[in-house]
């Protein structure tokens, strides 16, 4: 997938900001670890359904926001809104009069969690959404974890498109703190890996690590050094008479690898090491009791000392069924086997993977998933047979796995990725067990930020945390004949990694040809600008890193006099003169501070930006205090080609009858101001924008609701 070579010509002006999900850096300038906080989380208008980032519809005459959508439409009816076919949707128009009309608005929603976060159409009246369209991801969510001798973590991880992949995390169990776990120090991912569901891992002989892969369904062998998209060492496809296999257990100093069956049946695979289950099970364990089978579905297996210990989910779907069996002497075990224990009732519904730790006092470990507990068994004092001692409550745990000095690792895999996390719990000698370290954020991307148009492609800006190559630009093509509630692939195709130098990209902006992509990173401090069509971990063609001040939050091109503004996050206008002749070596040729008319400063913390060169305007959004929700101002600036020190507005909104708090970016379409603004979850259209002058304390002539907006854009037809 990548963009189309042909980018349709349009008008100069490309802009489109693209605001962090924490507008606690945009008066900084920096990030702490390439992800943010949404300042829109503590604000007075979030909505009030976390997982719908759909738009609604309200009329601005009306000061509250609605819980269902109403259509009632601007004040005036914009003279663009009619022309939805044949279009030209390169977002550069930036004349006085428009010569095409504007067919959709396009913006990015960012709530806090990435699996909220959405790109939507609206129609140019705001009075609906045309299409809403999610992002997908490279991890859709955690599986299983295993630890090393040495304390690295294995962990199993679903993709999206029925694919899977392994993460490993160097020194996890020694040195856990709360942080996102990204893709780790590396990841095992691909086609040529073959993994579909991977399930349990088990630290394997000589070095690998075995996954179960319930999709495939097989037993894969990986080296534990391997990384990126490759092949197993070796599979295993007997799985005698069982159709999958949910998790695995390796004996080291018998050789041999112990298999639950999702039919209810253990597999034992002899002489491992050498023979590679390449002739099938050598043994088949099926659990009974007084001679009738009681197993059902196996999840959780682990040997210890002279015990074979199992977990049972029974019937997923069910919330009681669970079951937990020991099976005594399993070196010699074969065909129907008595249980020596069998353990129901209770907390057991979905009991998906277990751990016994011997010693002293011997302790089974159980992950109960349906009824979201860590449960703890020991032996009655005088017997064999394991008894519940007491639980902790955990969120949908997945899996458990032993680590050092008295420690368990889980994964846990609550409904929505955002939640799934490795969990690092202390086991005191006396007290209950605890979680000790929350380690999440899976995955390469943690939220979307702008979006730039180009013909009917799209870029998106994305944050990602530095464990994981840090942030990028990911291709959308055909963005614009998407259907509504389509996934947008944000891994195929992408400028990413860490030779891009990507920190926190926001604002975004393309030239005319297309063939330049310029981006504000607010993470170090620079623009960047990158081929667009150039993809994978390319540097960018140059790096503007004379800025004149502190970071900026968006950019916008000049194409006809080679002219880049930047809005900083300081309050300032940065004017780069020859951008692309120059590559901004000489840093900015001028700089200009909104003031009013008594030459009192008032730009704050610059956001959006956009220059009309028809009418040499510059249109500006301030988001001021990122934590207030009602100081935000739009400005107006004539003559913004020359504009130098504090340059007086020609027109200022803001005020107690706006809804301007953070108002993180803006699009003109020659004649009408659309706002993004995410405090309060809006986006809000100013119809007859130049017409305005002096200090409006005005509400918008239309807005549609969009969860915590974050940017937008135009699409355009042809002229």
């Amino acid at each position: 997938m990548v963009l189309s070579n042909v980018l349709v010509m349009a008008l100069a002006g490309c802009n489109n900001p693209t605001p962090a999900e924490t507008d606690s850096d945009t008066s900084t300038g920096t990030t702490t670890d390439g992800t943010e906080t949404d300042p829109s989380a503590t604000n007075a208008t979030p909505a009030t359904e976390p997982t719908d980032s759909s738009p609604t519809t309200t009329d601005p005459a009306t000061d509250t926001e609605t819980t269902a959508p109403t259509t009632a439409g601007p004040t005036t009816e914009p003279s663009t809104d009619t022309d939805t076919t044949d279009t030209d949707t390169t977002d550069t128009d930036t004349t006085g009069e428009p010569v095409s009309e504007v067919v959709r608005v396009w913006a990015t929603a960012n709530p806090p969690l990435l699996e909220q976060d959405r790109i939507v159409a609206l129609s140019p009246a705001l009075d609906a959404a045309t299409a809403t369209l999610t992002v997908m991801g490279d991890v859709v969510s955690i599986e299983s974890v295993a630890v090393t001798q040495q304390g690295h973590a294995i962990i199993t991880y679903d993709a999206p498109n029925s694919t899977g992949g392994v993460i490993i995390k160097t020194d996890l169990a020694d040195n856990p703190a709360d942080g996102p776990l990204g893709l780790g120090d590396r990841v095992i991912r691909g086609p040529a890996t073959g993994l579909v569901t991977p399930k349990g891992v088990e630290v394997g002989p000589m070095g690998t690590f075995l996954v179960a892969d319930t999709g495939a369904p097989s037993i894969k062998v990986f080296e534990f050094d391997a990384e990126g998209d490759v092949a197993p060492t070796f599979e295993i496809t007997d799985l005698g008479g069982s159709e999958a296999v949910w998790d695995v257990h390796y004996v080291a100093n018998d050789d041999v690898l112990y298999a639950a069956g999702t039919n209810g049946e253990v597999q034992v695979y002899e002489d491992f090491s050498n023979a590679m289950g390449q002739t099938g099970p050598d043994r088949t364990i099926v659990p009974v009791e007084a001679g009738t089978k009681v197993s059902v579905n196996l999840h959780g297996i682990t040997v210890v000392g002279d015990n074979l210990f199992l977990s049972d989910v029974g019937d997923p779907m069910e919330t009681t069924d669970g079951q937990l069996f020991r099976i005594a002497d399993p070196a010699n075990a074969d065909g129907d086997v008595e249980v020596a224990q069998r353990i129901e009732g209770g907390d057991l519904g979905n009991p998906v993977d277990l751990e016994v730790t011997s010693g002293g006092q011997a302790t089974l470990w159980v992950v109960e998933k349906a009824n979201d507990k860590l449960l703890r068994y020991r032996p009655s004092l005088l017997g064999e047979d394991f008894e519940l001692v007491d639980s902790i409550d955990v969120s949908k745990p997945e899996s458990v796995a032993l680590a050092t000095n008295n420690r368990l690792i889980l994964a846990a895999n609550p409904a929505g990725l955002d939640l799934d996390a490795v969990l690092e719990v202390e086991v005191p000698l006396i007290g209950a067990p605890a979680v000790s370290a929350t380690i999440d954020r899976l995955g390469s991307i943690t939220s979307i930020q702008s979006i730039a148009l180009a013909g009917a492609d799209g870029l998106v800006g994305f944050d990602g945390t530095p464990a994981s190559d840090g942030a990028g630009v990911f291709s959308a093509p055909a963005i614009v004949d998407a259907a509504d509630g389509t996934a947008i692939d944000a891994i195929g195709t992408r400028i990413w990694g860490p030779g891009t130098g990507l920190v926190a990209p926001k604002g975004m902006t393309l030239n005319a040809a297309g063939d330049r992509l310029f981006v504000a990173d607010l993470g170090d401090s620079s623009i960047k600008v990158f081929d667009p069509v150039t993809f994978g971990d390319a540097p960018p063609l140059f790096v503007i890193a004379e800025l004149g001040g502190g970071a900026v939050w968006d950019i916008d091109y000049d194409d006809a006099n080679d002219r880049l503004f930047a809005a900083g996050v300081d309050g300032t206008v940065r004017v780069f003169d020859a951008a692309l002749a120059d590559e901004g070596a000489s840093g900015p040729a001028r700089t200009f501070t909104p003031a009013n008319d008594n030459d009192e400063v008032i730009g704050v913390n610059l956001h959006g930006i956009q220059y009309d060169p028809a009418s040499k305007t510059l249109f500006l959004t301030d988001v001021g205090d990122v934590m207030s929700d009602s100081d935000g101002a739009i400005y107006l600036i004539a003559d913004a080609d020359a504009a130098e020190g504090n340059v007086a507005v020609t027109a200022l909104i803001a005020g107690d009858q706006t809804h301007l708090g953070n108002p993180v970016d803006l699009a003109f379409d020659g004649k009408h101001l659309y706002v993004a603004e995410k405090a309060q979850s809006r986006v809000l259209r100013y119809s007859d924008i130049l017409g305005l002058t002096g200090a409006q304390n005005v509400a918008e002539d239309a807005f549609i609701e969009v969860t915590n907006a974050e940017s937008v854009r135009l699409e355009f037809s042809k002229p």
